[in-house]
């Protein structure tokens, strides 16, 4: 049989040199648990818990990611926020000792917990294990093998390399640890979820409780939707640069995005249990006068929106001199009266208040405040957004247009402009070119097609997750210059390997070039693109 050691002790294992022979059998044995059913069923079960908050639904790496993709901005220091969307951006301090180095840590940390539970099941459902009956069985192999393709999808969306790992690798084999390339490990994550769909599809029927496992009741072929829509976001998020963005396989991404969730995906959060604190931080209101008092929607998310020249005169404005501004714009999801600009909108709201210090500078204030999610106790006792049929819509969107099927995109993108922002309907040629364009330029002409997506992609995924709009900045070069592409392996993993430290961004390996905003993508010919 096999000898299996949990992921996170792996690289201690092979570095150590000391004889551990002392048993403590009060402590939990794995290989003992795996032999009872429902032992075996419940690190499945519970595994989606350990994945969601390392997801871009918790607080690391959700706001360096957010506020260094200037989706959110912070004058605060928790959460590594504040050294990571300085300006000029800085390399990431990749220290073992670093005290923000929980922004790496912790997702990698998280990620291979999650997989190291779904893999001890799966080991013993390979090895025979029957859990009651075929269907039960069947079931939690199939959201085994989700929650492994998932957590591995997301190790490279957030790292530039990691480990792969799953039910089949025999770890008395390995003699050294092997990293793989995030593209390697994106490739690997697909399989995984591909092997759910079969194992899924093959199955007898079976549901999932509302009160467990993904924290949303569902059917065996809406798993299956799940675990397609999942694979689209890999496909396109784990692109670095424009030009891997170019190369994802776009008509495979239709495919994907067709065959996915045909209603939002939402788990109900319990109390202690499974909350959503990402959007409970950015709707936080301490004091009716002050709220989103930990972090604001960003100007440089809602200006495209504004009517006005401030928008531009900001951009223009030196960087320690800008100060925030009041947006007049025809979004009803930003400004809820069309004559009043201090009405709030469906999705945020101006207040007047600077909350953050000016010594950490003033262009990190906004008047903005969000309140589309997250309030109140909604972020611990109600559903909150996971994945919404509004981000599959948007991505398949731009698939259309880089696929040369422009005018099939249209239609997707006016879904929420009409519906949540009031906007008149883009055309192929973008917004109608009138007084009050949604969205703007940015030296302040009305924008193209190619722009109202973006627009519209930022504007609807705000609050959702902390990390899409990082990983939709650096695939359309929107990150400022020098921010860091993908994370580093964490500092103390490789001290723990005896392997050289080393780090990303700050003008050094595999940092953003300057942003190209109003750009479209490359064989992409669209009017107004620049």
């Amino acid at each position: 049989m096999k000898t299996r050691i949990p992921i996170l002790a792996l690289a201690a294992a092979l570095v150590g040199c000391q004889d551990l022979s002392i048993t403590n059998t009060n402590l939990p044995d794995r290989e003992r648990a795996t032999q009872q059913p429902v032992a075996t069923e419940s690190f499945v079960a519970s595994a989606f818990r350990t994945w969601w908050p390392v997801a871009g639904y918790d607080d690391y790496p959700s706001w360096a990611f957010s506020t260094m993709a200037l989706e959110i901005t912070s004058g605060f220091a928790d959460f590594g926020q504040l050294e990571t969307s300085a300006i000029p951006r800085t390399a990431w301090n990749n220290s073992p000792v670093n005290a923000r180095r929980a922004v790496n840590v912790t997702p990698w940390a998280g990620l291979y917990r999650t997989i190291s539970s779904v893999n001890d099941a799966l080991i013993a459902i390979e090895g025979g294990l029957v859990i009651e009956d075929a269907a039960r069985t069947a079931r939690t192999q199939a959201v085994g093998k989700f929650i492994q393709g998932i957590s591995h999808g997301y190790l490279a969306m957030y790292f530039d390399q990691a480990y792969i790992v799953d039910e089949d690798l025999d770890l008395d084999t390995i003699t050294a640890p092997v990293f793989h390339p995030y593209p390697d490990v994106a490739a690997a994550a697909l399989d995984q979820l591909d092997e759910a769909i079969a194992i899924a599809t093959a199955a007898p029927n079976f549901t999932l409780p509302a009160d467990g496992w993904l924290y949303q009741a569902m059917t065996r072929d809406q798993l299956i939707r799940l675990a397609q829509s999942f694979a689209a976001r890999i496909m396109v998020y784990t692109a670095r640069t424009p030009a891997e963005r170019a190369a994802v396989d776009w008509p495979a991404v239709i495919t994907r995005i067709d065959a996915g969730i045909q209603a939002d995906f939402s788990p109900q959060a319990v109390p202690d249990i499974l909350w959503h604190d990402w959007s409970r931080l950015v709707a936080r209101v301490r004091t009716a006068s002050r709220p989103s008092d930990f972090g604001r929607p960003s100007y440089w998310l809602l200006g495209a929106a504004d009517s006005t020249e401030r928008f531009q005169n900001w951009i223009n404005t030196t960087l320690t001199s800008r100060t925030a501004f009041q947006i007049i714009t025809k979004d009803r999801r930003i400004q809820g009266d069309s004559t009043n600009p201090a009405v709030a909108g469906s999705y945020v709201g101006y207040n007047l208040n600077d909350i953050f210090a000016a010594s950490r500078g003033t262009w990190r204030y906004s008047h903005y405040f969000f309140r589309r999610f997250g309030t109140g106790t909604s972020w611990q006792d109600a559903n909150v957004p996971a994945m919404l049929v509004s981000e599959m819509n948007l991505l398949k969107a731009e698939a259309l247009i880089r696929t040369n099927q422009a005018a099939l995109a249209v239609p997707l993108i006016n879904v929420t402009r009409a519906a949540n922002g009031q906007l008149p309907p883009v055309t192929i040629d973008g917004p109608p070119d009138e007084a009050g364009c949604v969205p703007r330029q940015m030296d302040g002409d009305c924008g193209s097609l190619w722009d109202a997506l973006r627009y519209e992609k930022k504007i609807e995924g705000l609050g959702v997750t902390g990390v899409i709009a990082f990983f939709d900045a650096r695939g359309w070069q929107e990150l400022p210059e020098n921010t860091f592409l993908h994370l580093p392996v964490p500092g103390q993993e490789l001290a723990t390997l005896r392997l050289a430290n080393y780090t990303f961004g700050g003008g050094g390996a595999a940092s953003a070039a300057a942003p190209a905003y109003d750009v479209c993508p490359a064989g992409v010919t669209l009017a107004r693109c620049q």
